[in-house]
């Protein structure tokens, strides 16, 4: 199940890479040519198809992520197990230290 998700983050991220670099900015050129800063402060246009697409492939890839994150944590933890118990400072104190401390 694991690899099944590491191999769907891997293709959604790579889909991702390329629906933004075909993203069309405000300076109608590529927005791997630049015309990015134009876009923020233009006024806002209706999404485009490739801008939806882009939204659900950033959905997709948190919640993969998330699935990872989850199912590799519950992999890994070992069941509780009991912690040994601190010395008491009679015990690691030598008999000099322990008249000065009471």
């Amino acid at each position: 199940m694991l690899i099944f998700l590491w191999i769907l983050e891997i293709i959604i991220g790579v889909l991702l890479v390329i629906a933004v670099l075909l993203q069309v900015g405000r300076g109608e050129t590529f927005s791997l040519f630049g015309g990015g800063f134009q876009s923020i402060l233009g006024p806002k246009a209706p999404a485009t198809i490739l801008e939806k697409i882009t939204y659900g492939l950033i959905g997709a890839f948190f919640v993969v992520t998330l699935l990872i994150a989850k199912f590799s944590v519950s992999e890994r933890i070992a069941p509780v197990q009991e912690l040994p118990k601190a010395p008491s400072p009679e015990e690691v104190l030598p008999e000099s230290q322990q008249n000065i401390t009471k």
